[in-house]
């Protein structure tokens, strides 16, 4: 006769406690060698900004500018051409060798021109959309026109140049009324990844500002920003400005405020639309500035360049020693020819 011996609850109890633990431990080991399989096949995060400082002392003809400007140049320009009721001035003509080399177009937005210059050739699909400086009270100079042309031949892109409203007798809620009416035209038929902004001095603080309010406008993105010795805040109220002042051979802050203003209109000058520096970094396109240290709007560049670190947010930052306001413009120059050399490669990648 079989005898049937209750079952010990402890040895029980003890047993299916420790398949449990084999189960857990199984399961731990299995998901973690998941892990590291995946983490080892993921390709690390890289960093992909660029902070360039120019290591080669200007050249004579950098020198020679500097001394015809301090004894020739006029800082009181602003301040004079704001004296005059309805100042207006009209786009410099366009080159005639850039109008036998490349297809020139020009439509009309809101009453006012935009320039297109393309290749005659093969065209590249991008597109960039140029805003011109001229502390927002001059138009398109002689030397804007040679920029873009270099651009598009070295690149075969477009370049798009709107006539935006000037100040005083516009203000900035005119040109963007423009500049979004031009921006959206274009997004119907070019995807927004082969736009590129792009802009100098007053015009790459407008270009700055007009990504802005696209993001908040819920407007796709262009694809990066490309910033050329940009005027970031219309108060000049950085501290640092005074001491960039004495080596500055173009600009004066206070002809710079009274122009801001003109532009400003009614509106509060450290509105991230007049002084993106104020404004919000978080889910613009990817932002490259190029800047002189002897430029008085270089203490603003840095300001940008240290909040984007701080932020985390990536950007590329190319910084030319004892080089003056806007030089890039001035083709001619060798540091113009590098720094046109990595704003075309910027646009080709």
């Amino acid at each position: 006769m079989i005898q049937h011996h209750p079952p010990n609850l402890k040895s029980y109890l003890m047993s299916n406690i420790a398949d449990r633990h084999f189960n857990i431990k199984r399961s731990l080991i299995t998901f973690c060698m998941a892990l590291l399989a995946v983490c080892s096949s993921a390709q690390p995060i890289k960093n992909t900004s660029i902070s360039y400082v120019h290591q080669d002392e200007p050249g004579c003809s950098v020198y020679f500018i500097k001394a015809v400007a301090r004894i020739f140049l006029n800082k009181k320009s602003i301040s004079e051409k704001l004296s005059k009721d309805h100042f207006v001035s009209e786009a410099a003509r366009i080159p005639g060798k850039i109008i036998a080399g490349f297809t020139i177009d020009t439509s009309r937005v809101n009453g006012r021109k935009v320039y297109q210059i393309s290749p005659k050739g093969k065209k590249s699909g991008k597109y960039v959309v140029f805003l011109h400086g001229g502390g927002y009270i001059n138009n398109i100079f002689r030397q804007h026109w040679t920029f873009a042309a270099t651009i598009v031949r070295e690149t075969n892109c477009t370049f798009i140049i709107p006539d935006y409203p000037l100040a005083p007798a516009s203000t900035f809620e005119e040109a963007f009324a423009m500049l979004d009416a031009i921006y959206k035209n274009l997004l119907t038929h070019i995807a927004a990844k082969n736009i590129i902004l792009m802009g100098d001095s007053a015009g790459g603080g407008l270009a700055f500002a007009l990504a802005q309010k696209q993001r908040n406008d819920g407007i796709p993105q262009s694809a990066q920003l490309i910033l050329i010795s940009p005027w970031l805040d219309i108060t000049m109220s950085n501290p640092e400005i005074q001491e960039v002042q004495k080596k500055d051979v173009s600009l004066r802050a206070d002809n710079l405020v009274m122009a801001g203003n003109a532009w400003a209109g009614k509106s509060d000058p450290a509105n991230y639309l007049v002084s993106p520096v104020n404004g919000s970094l978080v889910g613009l396109p990817k932002i490259s500035l190029f800047i002189g240290t002897h430029d008085i709007l270089y203490p603003d560049c840095k300001k940008l360049k240290v909040l984007l670190e701080q932020k985390g947010i990536a950007g590329n930052y190319f910084e030319y020693p004892k080089m003056f306001h806007d030089w890039v413009m001035l083709i001619s120059l060798k540091e113009s020819e590098k720094a046109i050399s990595q704003i075309c490669q910027l646009i080709v990648e």
